[in-house]
């Protein structure tokens, strides 16, 4: 499963946050961002404001992780 795009997720919160908010929102040495992010995509209907911000915050984050190369 994806987590949400981040378009989506911005129509909900009204918002654009930067790197430097979305750390304050999520930590992004936590290295179950990821997870936190598809989980708060499963159940979006269910989703408080808080938890918009929360992973808004998280595909942030994601998006500015450099990526893994596999081997």
């Amino acid at each position: 499963m994806k987590p949400l795009k981040i378009a989506e997720v911005r129509k909900h919160t009204g918002r654009r946050l930067t790197y430097a908010e979305a750390i304050k929102l999520a930590n992004p040495a936590d290295p179950f961002i990821r997870n936190m992010a598809i989980a708060l995509s499963l159940h979006a209907w269910n989703n408080t404001p808080q938890d918009w911000l929360r992973l808004e915050a998280a595909l942030v984050i994601l998006h500015h992780r450099p990526r893994r190369t596999r081997r």
